[in-house]
């Protein structure tokens, strides 16, 4: 007999955050072990793939000034599920979200919560999984299990919640918050050890599982390099100026070429991103203006390609507290790609762990590491036209989001 679980998500496909990976691989291959998944979700900004269950509501409030002004989306919101709640709901759930406490999707706490434990009556649902951020998807998760006890909830974890807060009132609250929401949870899970140690300090009580990010299996690159005219790293993702900037690197690549290591005419940094001009005059600073390209966003499927014809993959890991226990989605993206990845940053953190377990690439802390990396790099692409992948497949394949939905799996049937 098939089991059933509510998977509680703001974010799903085609939504383009980083959240709605996770998502769709939970929801692509739970059923492979027996589980029919319901996704809830908020309106989502187009049609969603025809082959998964999403049940959208009405999205926050403050959310929903651009759906009434977009026609294609008001067009939706005449064939979502559940009922509009009532004027005094309606009020107090926009002023909440203007507190934007825990954050600014609290207003979509009555909806979720109105349609979830519709859900769960009329489907026999045996399992909540919610997926954070935003809290508010634990808080409905929370709610729901109040409702109904018998349920097993799981709440995820891609980042902390408080963990890593620097102290403030908001804080304090929010850590009580927390509190007070978790304590209905049977399971918590989160993206990596350092992470699960962090959330054990905490909730000693509750069992704590690792469930790394990943990739589908169906997007990991076979095809064999062909030789290139360029030498190419990429990077694809936001940057920040602050917390995560590539300064590190374009010391470097300056240093290589006043040294003549490497030559202007054949070597590229391309970035691909939103909103990241920046990078442009910095790169101006270091003398790079001819080797650093920023191309703005692109299209998923075209990302994918481009990541699979460069030489070298860049990721630069945030320098903030916490930083050095997450491994960003990208990473991942990276290794279905089947290229050779550099890390930057100061902290290697499960980074690098992931790096070494897998044989995908290298994680350097300082710009003479950095050099040298990208020198042995470039003479091997100058020799061959080609620079040797040499990752573990083995290895790499325990990332797939079919090795992520087992350990769902291994929790909701209690199999610890």
């Amino acid at each position: 007999m098939e089991k059933k679980v509510l998977y509680i998500t703001y974010h799903f496909p085609p939504s383009k955050k980083v959240g709605a990976i996770r998502a769709r691989g939970f929801a692509k291959y739970l059923p492979e072990f027996g589980w029919d998944v319901t996704v809830l979700t908020v309106l989502l900004p187009d049609y969603p793939e025809k082959d998964f269950n999403i049940i959208e509501t009405h999205p926050p409030y403050q959310k929903f000034l651009p759906y009434i002004f977009n026609s294609k989306l008001r067009k939706r919101i005449k064939e979502i599920k559940g009922p509009l709640p009532c004027f005094r709901t309606r009020i107090y759930s926009f002023f909440r979200g203007m507190i934007d406490i825990p954050d600014s999707r609290i207003g979509w706490f009555p909806f979720a919560v109105s349609v979830g434990d519709q859900i769960i009556k009329n489907n026999k649902i045996q399992a909540i999984v919610s997926n954070f951020g935003p809290a508010t998807c634990h808080i409905v998760a929370s709610d729901l299990k109040r409702r109904n006890p018998e349920i097993f909830w799981l709440a995820d974890f891609r980042d902390p919640w408080t963990q890593f807060r620097k102290n403030s009132l908001r804080t304090t609250f929010e850590k009580k918050l927390e509190k007070k929401v978790l304590e209905n949870a049977d399971a918590l899970s989160i993206v990596s050890e350092y992470l699960a140690e962090k959330l054990k300090e905490n909730y000693p009580q509750k069992p704590v599982f690792v469930i790394p990010n990943g990739f589908d299996p169906e997007e990991m690159s076979y095809d064999e390099m062909s030789p290139a005219d360029y030498f190419t790293i990429t990077y694809t993702g936001s940057m920040h100026p602050v917390v995560k900037n590539p300064s590190m690197l374009f010391n470097a690549l300056s240093n290589l070429v006043k040294k003549n290591a490497i030559t202007k005419t054949d070597f590229v940094l391309d970035f691909y991103g939103e909103g990241q001009n920046w990078i442009l005059e910095l790169a101006l600073n270091y003398g790079l203006q001819d080797i650093v390209k920023y191309h703005g966003r692109k299209q998923r499927n075209e990302i994918i390609h481009i990541q699979r014809k460069s030489q070298l993959l860049l990721l630069i890991t945030q320098q903030s507290s916490g930083e050095e226990g997450t491994l960003t989605a990208k990473i991942f993206e990276y290794l279905a790609a089947r290229r050779p990845i550099i890390s930057i940053g100061e902290k290697g953190g499960e980074v690098e762990k992931l790096l070494k377990a897998t044989n995908a690439g290298i994680h350097c802390r300082t710009t003479e590491e950095i050099e040298n990396f990208i020198l042995k790099t470039y003479l091997e692409w100058k020799n061959s036209g080609i620079v040797k992948y040499c990752g573990i497949k083995e290895e790499i394949m325990k990332f797939s989001h079919i090795e992520m939905a087992r350990k769902f799996v291994n929790i909701l049937e209690k199999k610890w």
